[in-house]
């Protein structure tokens, strides 16, 4: 390997490792924006709204079509109702068992999504990928607090299942907007631009959200003064526009190994925050849990030996950004 492409590889990872910080602060802002009078799903539908309008004005700015085909936006549309799932659940997650444990669930979705690509894609599940699976079941035993001295409350039990559900939509939302990365690079999907199809996933997010609080009616639509308005706009900002755009920038460029592991300092910084800022306490077997469920997330998310494709951009368009 060359200098120049040490170097590159280097300056991808850097951004790859800024997108993840970025990632990481979704919880944080949860659970502020809680206390100040803001429901779990009205946080998640102005995140994305504000967050497909940040999308929409960037691919303007950099002269993408603006408009999909209907064989594009068909995916757009189930992809953001799977997100919308993802969120629903992830949010209450975050609030009922803690930022930490939340994003670690939400992140076994590497195994969901190996599951579901082997049924829709044909993907070749490895034997060294099922015994990562089963070592990550092992570790969210621990994780969630089996043999430690947490209270297993109706709440906490709750906040625990929501945050494997949370992964498991997260993962067909995976699936649905692979397929939409692939009719949308076909010949009837027009040329459309990633940023595009983000944008319109997101807007879709943003109805079902807007929807459910709005029948539901136990959550205030509106933020409350702004305060709220702001922290929501900076959530919109940093996560779903700017972290995510950092993060689809480098993947392509950086090998499956080290994308692999550079991700997961997100569920570790969603961790620290949420000890640091929010007194949430772990055990010793949860610590313990806690680092076998990331370290069978990094094996179960690389392939064989840790390499990446036979070329950094080889199906690029097949390494989709994790928008949490």
């Amino acid at each position: 390997m060359n200098a120049n492409l040490i170097r590159s590889d280097s300056r991808a990872l850097g951004v790859l490792l800024l997108g993840a910080v970025c990632l990481s602060f979704a919880p944080l802002f949860v659970k502020v924006l809680n206390p100040l009078g803001m429901g779990p799903t009205s946080i998640g539908f102005w995140r994305t709204f504000i967050g497909a309008m940040i999308l929409f004005v960037w691919t303007i700015i950099t002269r993408q079509k603006l408009l999909l085909p209907w064989s594009v936006m068909r995916w757009t549309i189930a992809a953001g109702f799977v997100f919308f799932l993802d969120l629903y659940c992830w949010h209450k997650s975050i609030l009922y068992s803690g930022a930490g444990i939340s994003t670690i669930l939400a992140n076994t979705q590497v195994f969901a999504t190996a599951v579901l690509s082997f049924f829709v894609f044909k993907e070749r599940i490895r034997p060294r990928f099922v015994i990562a699976a089963v070592t990550a079941i092992i570790g969210v035993i621990l994780l969630i607090g089996v043999g430690s001295d947490v209270e297993f409350t109706t709440i906490y039990i709750k906040g625990t299942i929501l945050g494997l559900l949370t992964g498991l939509a997260y993962a067909h939302y995976l699936i649905v907007l692979k397929l939409a990365g692939h009719e949308r690079q076909s010949p009837v999907g027009g040329g459309s631009g990633f940023m595009c199809l983000m944008a319109w996933t997101s807007l879709s997010s943003a109805f079902f959200l807007g929807l459910t609080t709005l029948v539901d009616k136990s959550e205030a639509m509106l933020p409350p003064n702004l305060q709220a308005l702001l922290y929501v706009a900076l959530l919109a900002l940093i996560v779903q526009a700017v972290g995510w755009w950092l993060i689809s920038r480098s993947l392509p460029e950086i090998a499956a190994s080290h994308s692999g592991l550079g991700l997961l300092l997100q569920p570790v910084l969603a961790t620290f925050w949420g000890v640091i800022f929010f007194s949430e306490h772990f055990g010793q077997f949860q610590i313990i849990g806690a680092v076998v469920t990331l370290a069978a997330i990094y094996v179960g998310s690389v392939r064989k030996g840790g390499e990446a494709d036979s070329s950094h951009k080889k199906r690029a368009a097949d390494r989709q950004p994790p928008l949490k």
